[in-house]
């Protein structure tokens, strides 16, 4: 009997790659792996694997994209709509729509939390408000043809961020300084007396789509958010510093003077960071389902995994 067919957006990125991974690990699958460039070393890697690779991206159109999904049991979805003319909600819609129409029986989508929703107006981040319009949207096409599941997962900050983005930056420029004196400080708009971040590695997420494509009626509706740690910029500070031997501080920007930075999106982060300050991640949601499906990195796991250097 031939295995059910789960195709995979986003399949050379974090988190369709992790998704990939995955899937391929348990075994209980094909793996689709959908990309717009099929020649790419990634996808040449991919598909020394075993996996099917074909040409399509979420920006293709609705036609195109129905007929990459063709035969497909579930999708993976996850939208990644900075620099592109659509947003979340256009693409993932598409998507949606195309899964729907091609006969697909479980629908799995990235999504985030209603920030306007839970602020009551006060916080609008748009790739959280549109990704959680996706999910409307899914949850309405279920509900039209309860053959068609949709299900949802929740990712949180990045740990990999720590190594592009939040990098931790020297801030002692003292080149005689013997290397254990070396300071660095990380700097984030994540206000010390606010919530703690809830962070995470995103290849966790990999494990969990696997399980609830395994499990449809289980998970069939239900949003599963991950956070491997939850922790104030000092506490995260605290264990950088543990790990990796170096002194490491930690700065607050407030979000008020990291809208000014100028960088495309850095209003928006900005605004991201109020909600976060203010009511977390996932505000409302069960954060018990994860750890019951993989065990979740830690940041300490993650820095030790990784080997990361500070420079």
């Amino acid at each position: 009997m031939s295995k059910s067919i789960i195709s995979v957006f986003g399949s050379t990125g974090r988190q369709g790659g992790s998704v990939v991974r995955a899937l391929l690990k348990v075994g209980n699958f094909k793996v689709r792996a959908l990309t717009r460039n099929p020649d790419s070393d990634a996808s040449k890697s991919l598909k020394e694997l075993g996996v099917d690779v074909v040409k399509c991206d979420d920006g293709d159109s609705k036609e195109v994209i129905q007929e990459a999904l063709k035969n497909s049991y579930g999708v993976f979805s996850v939208t990644f709509p900075f620099g592109r003319k659509e947003n979340d909600y256009d693409i993932g819609k598409k998507v949606a729509d195309a899964a729907f129409d091609a006969g697909v029986k479980h629908f799995v989508f990235s999504g985030l939390s209603p920030s306007n929703k839970i602020s009551n107006g006060r916080f609008e981040v748009a790739h959280f408000d549109n990704k959680y319009k996706v999910e409307e949207h899914a949850r309405k096409l279920s509900k039209q043809n309860p053959s068609f599941v949709s299900s949802f997962v929740y990712a949180p900050f990045y740990f990999q961020n720590f190594q592009t983005f939040f990098q931790p930056k020297k801030s002692n420029e003292n080149g005689a300084a013997a290397a254990a004196d070396e300071q660095y400080t990380i700097s984030i708009p994540s206000d010390p007396n606010g919530k703690p971040l809830e962070m995470g590695d995103i290849e966790d997420i990999g494990p969990i789509v696997s399980e609830i494509f395994s499990n449809q009626t289980k998970y069939s509706g239900s949003v599963v958010p991950f956070a491997g740690s939850n922790l104030s910029g000092p506490e995260i500070a605290n264990i950088f510093s543990k790990v990796t031997g170096k002194k490491v501080s930690f700065n607050f920007i407030p979000p008020s003077v990291f809208r000014t930075f100028g960088f495309p999106g850095a209003e928006e982060m900005a605004t991201m960071f109020q909600y976060l300050n203010e009511f977390g991640a996932f505000n409302g949601f069960d954060k018990s389902i994860a750890p019951k499906i993989t065990n979740l990195t830690t940041l300490e796991d993650y820095l030790k995994k990784s080997q990361l250097k500070l420079e």
